[in-house]
């Protein structure tokens, strides 16, 4: 750390006088005398107890007492940050794997928002989403770094975004239909028939 060691054990053994004083000053004691506590009060990481708090430990001590001294809050402030900073960082927990019948999926947040939105429309859609697809988006995790949301999907899962993907489309925004066939390779695609053929195509088909 950037202050000295023998600094920074003097303020810890102060602070260890200190909690177990029962008058919450420390006086003259073993490690602790006042040429050393002056390098705390000096640097703003003790204080001094003035005349009258010293007159009232007099009398509790019944001996004049010449100096009593405490942590300052700046001083209480640097033994508890330096303890928390000499803590161990807390690794992540290790981040799930997709399930043997799923695949991971990355979504731009723009693209989370079309998926979103095909959900809420679920109970009114003659092609709605796939089982569990809104648990898979409820459970997605963002990643900063990248920028994108990840999905863990079934290949119906992954039929439905690509359908959403598709609405979308009709709109005139193909961006996301386009990127996600590149990547993963399956376009919504409706086939000209009967009204229930339109099928989900690998891309490029």
């Amino acid at each position: 750390m950037g202050r000295s060691k023998g600094q920074y054990a003097l303020l810890e053994a102060l602070r260890t006088a200190h909690r177990a004083s029962s008058h919450g000053w420390v006086t003259e004691s073993p490690g602790l005398s006042r040429d050393s506590v002056e390098r705390l009060v000096m640097a703003g990481l003790a204080e001094w107890a003035d005349p009258v708090q010293r007159a009232e430990l007099s009398a509790y001590a019944g001996r004049p007492v010449a100096w009593a001294a405490r942590p300052s809050g700046e001083g209480h402030d640097v033994l508890l940050y330096a303890e928390a900073r000499a803590r161990p960082t807390p690794q992540p927990p290790p981040e799930p794997e997709p399930g043997p019948d799923q695949r991971e999926v990355a979504l731009l947040p723009s693209e989370m928002t079309m998926v979103r939105l095909y959900l809420s429309l679920a109970d009114r859609l003659e092609r709605p989403p796939a089982a569990g697809l809104d648990e898979a988006v409820r459970t997605a995790r963002f990643r900063k770094e990248a920028n994108r949301w990840l999905l863990h999907v079934t290949d119906e899962q992954t039929a439905s975004i690509a359908y959403a993907f598709y609405l979308e489309g009709q709109w005139g925004h193909v961006t996301a239909a386009n990127r996600f066939g590149r990547t993963y390779g399956i376009i919504h695609r409706p086939r000209a028939g009967t009204a229930s053929s339109a099928e989900p195509t690998a891309a490029g088909q």
